[in-house]
């Protein structure tokens, strides 16, 4: 991305500085417009998602009126049976239950979404554009490119700004997996009023995707942050299932990351083949959300560790945080990724993070000093970051748990990134209204600041 961008981030600073990168004009702008009207935000999501529900919750914080695409606010509550109108997740989901969850078969559906996700998408959007309308939403925000932003893109007017969101792999996998999606990916970026990352990269690689030099942009956590609040409150104690298979006794690695086709989870498991001859008997290795992964069990079946290595189904976030809190090491290999939430909630929860080496990664990770790094394809290096993590001495973990703290509530706090989300909105408004104004009322508003 172009140097003249207007960016809203966090300096690329060390880990030890980071503390510093608060900008002292965000207060400003928040007192200055305190009395504005609320904000009203169409959300085009998948609203079965935990990540979606997050951001709902951080900007809802904030004041701002957050929209389904019925047009109406959204539940105060996640609600238990989620609506996924407006998302292409139903596609993914029928699919996957069709053919069975192994890395090859899940790369397959994937060139399937990247045809049929585009072509829906617009169809969808198409549909929601009347709401849009009829809600007189200030801002349209899709929470991903494929295939909310897609939706997105044919529901917003002209006249409404139309907010993006980048999550995860979104440009580094997604887009350059077929000319549909790229193409698309390009029409929603250069018609992007306002860009959401969840790291500086995805914002230097939209630049080379169409986004317009002067679009605002910012970096925050795309689930809106770890609420700190309910971190406190949540009960420290395993729920008793989790504890029958995770006892008290036992040193728990956890890999949280499921069974996705940029996830290398054999790579994981010939790590843990080459620690095998020393490791301490008292590690469980704890594969979360993996149950349904044929190709794991199978390999798991003729691994050297299988009595050590638990895999268990879907849980719910609290029961992840909950695991994130027991383990001493939360494991992430993967070759594309943007911030995993599962990275921050583990960095809250004191686990210390090993993680497939990426530049997203390293934007919250310096080796050696917070976490540790590992190229995603070589099972012998994820097995020495392993053995460096597991080998901390109280004090380096105290230490790391301690950094990692600070690292969260600064740059990754709920409540913060809510305001700041919600600054954003305001300012796009502003312009908009700015831009809207007869050019007369501007001139002599011009002349009156004079």
């Amino acid at each position: 991305m172009t140097g003249s961008a207007q960016r809203d981030t966090p300096p690329r600073i060390s880990a030890r500085e980071r503390g510093e990168h608060l900008d002292e004009p965000r207060a400003e702008v928040t007192a200055t417009h305190s009395l504005a009207p609320p904000v009203r935000v169409l959300l085009v999501a998948d609203m079965r998602s935990p990540t979606t529900w997050g951001w709902v919750d951080a900007v809802r914080s904030a004041r701002v009126v957050v929209l389904g695409i019925d047009g109406l606010p959204l539940p105060k509550h996640r609600p238990l049976s989620a609506n996924t109108e407006g998302s292409c997740r139903g596609v993914k989901q029928r699919l996957r239950s069709f053919v069975g969850a192994t890395p090859k078969r899940l790369r397959a559906t994937g060139r399937v979404r990247q045809v049929v996700g585009p072509l829906l998408a617009s169809i969808k959007g198409r549909r929601i554009r009347r709401v849009v309308k009829r809600a007189e939403a200030d801002v349209v925000h899709a929470l991903r490119i494929p295939c909310e932003a897609m939706a997105a893109l044919a529901a917003c007017p002209r006249a409404v700004p139309l907010a993006v969101s980048i999550w995860g792999n979104d440009l580094t996998l997604q887009a350059s997996e077929s000319y549909l999606t790229r193409r698309a990916t390009r029409r929603v970026l250069a018609r992007t009023d306002l860009l959401f990352a969840d790291c500086q990269r995805d914002i230097d690689l939209a630049g080379t995707y169409g986004l317009r030099p002067t679009t605002p942009t910012a970096v925050l956590p795309g689930g809106g942050g770890v609420d700190l609040t309910r971190v406190a409150e949540q009960d420290r104690t395993l729920t008793s299932h989790l504890s029958d298979l995770a006892g008290s006794g036992h040193r728990l690695v956890v890999n949280a990351r499921g069974c996705r086709s940029y996830v290398r989870n054999e790579i994981l498991l010939d790590a843990l083949s080459l620690l095998a001859s020393d490791l301490d008997p008292r590690v469980r290795v704890v594969f979360v959300d993996s149950a349904h992964d044929a190709a794991l069990r199978r390999s798991i079946e003729h691994h050297r560790l299988r009595s050590k290595i638990i895999v268990m189904g879907k849980r719910s976030p609290e029961e992840v945080f909950s695991l994130f809190r027991r383990a001493e090491v939360s494991v992430s290999i993967t070759d594309h990724d943007g911030t995993p939430n599962s990275l921050l909630e583990a960095m809250a929860a004191g686990a210390i993070p090993v993680c497939g080496d990426l530049p997203s990664i390293r934007e919250w990770i310096e080796p050696g000093r917070n976490g540790f790094l590992a190229a995603f394809n070589d099972p012998l290096a994820v097995a020495d970051a392993l053995r460096l993590a597991l080998g901390l001495s109280d004090a380096e973990r105290s230490s790391i748990k301690t950094e990692n703290g600070r690292i969260i509530a600064i740059r990754a706090e709920r409540g913060s990134a809510g305001k700041h989300a919600a600054e954003k909105y305001g300012q796009l408004m502003m312009h908009r209204e700015d831009h809207l104004a007869p050019a007369g009322r501007r001139h002599v508003h011009s002349q009156n600041e004079r």
